[in-house]
Order: C-alpha cells, then structure tokens, then sequence
C-alpha cells in the first residue's frame, strides 16, 4: 500500500495544474470554394462543442462542404463538453444559404428559443435546408420552431416529455429519420458520427435532382 501511496503521489505531482494545461483550439468554420455546399451551424453560449467539432469536421470533409456557425452576434462564444471557445461566422441577417443545417446541443436552450432573430434564421434555414441534423437537446431547439412536429425524433432522453409536446413522435433510438431521410436527429455526438453517410447522400442525392 505505501507503494501505491508514493507512485500516486510522484503522478500528481508530474501533472499539471489546470491553469497550465494546454486550451483546446477556437472551433471556427471554413470555406473550400464558393460554390461547394454550405453547412450551417447553430451556436450559442453554452452549446455542445463536441457535437459541432467531429461530427460536424466529419460531415464537412463528406461533402467537401463550407462550414458556417451562425450566432446571435459576431466574435467568440463559450462552448462546454469539452470547455473551448467557437468563433460565429456569421449572425443570421449574413448568414449564407444553408445546404445542410447542423442543429447542436448543449446548456440554455432557452436563451437561443427566446431570441426572435435566431427563432426566425433557424425556421428559414430547416425549411430551405436539403439535409438537417439535430442532436441531443438541438431536436427540442428544430421542434421549438415547428420543425419536427409530426416527425419522428429522437434527442436528449431528459426532453422527450418536452418533445412530444411540441407534436414530435418520440422514438427511443439513438438516431431517427423522417421526411425521405432529409431530417435525422441523434441522441448525442456518437450516435450523429454514425449517420454522417446517411446524411451526406441525402444531401449530394437531393443537389444532383435540382
């Protein structure tokens, strides 16, 4: 036991604090070419940065898509799971056409549903988007503006009382699809990872028919 007492206390002392390790990189969007598809992001204070990092990364790279992250206001913002900081693109009155909506979740859904302008640029965008993807409490956010009622959905397991109040079939999957595939919804980062492809042939499906 004093063995294991001194190595834990030698580890300790090799790891550093917390006010010295090393931040996570700013999440920003991208732009490959102007005339690629676009993916357009929710973000907020408090919103899920791993659900707008790999999931997101991984959607961009299918498509060789642009990435947007529209907020309320331009500059950075505060994002949590893991704690890191996102950088808004664009506020919704410069936001592009969104080919694919990316809807994330994360802390104060309240705060985004409150907003008449974010309420606005997310209902335009659902209705305009070829592919939509919410997870986690981002399909309570997609079903605050009508956008799933009558649909199929999955999300967070603590909003499904919440869902089926807002007109949404609730399924208890990881992930669910509605409307031909052009609306998929994910429990959380994981499960939207998994769906990436099925996504992105909705998308490249629906861009070859215009």
């Amino acid at each position: 036991m004093g063995h294991l007492r001194t190595l834990f206390d030698t580890l300790a002392e090799r790891r550093p604090p917390a006010s010295h390790r090393r931040a996570l990189a700013p999440i920003t969007g991208r732009i490959r070419d102007p005339d690629a598809l676009t993916v357009g992001v929710l973000v907020y204070r408090g919103v899920s940065s791993s659900e707008i990092d790999e999931p997101v990364r991984r959607l961009a790279e299918r498509l060789a898509a642009n990435v947007v992250l529209v907020g309320a206001a331009p500059g950075r913002l505060h994002a949590v799971e893991p704690s890191r900081s996102v950088e808004v693109t664009a506020v919704p009155a410069e936001a592009p056409r969104v080919d694919v909506l990316v809807v994330p979740g994360g802390l104060g859904w309240k705060q985004v549903i409150d907003d008449p302008v974010i309420r606005d640029w997310l209902h335009r965008a659902a209705a305009d988007a070829r592919g939509i993807r919410a997870m986690s409490t981002g399909s309570l956010r997609l079903a605050s503006v009508g956008r799933l009622a009558g649909r199929e959905a999955t999300g967070h397991w603590l909003a499904d009382g919440e869902l089926a109040a807002l007109g949404v079939t609730v399924t208890s999957t990881r992930t669910a699809s509605d409307d031909a595939g052009r609306v998929v919804t994910a429990s959380g980062a994981l499960a939207a990872i998994q769906v990436v492809d099925e996504l992105a042939d909705q998308a490249r499906w629906a861009e070859w028919m215009l």
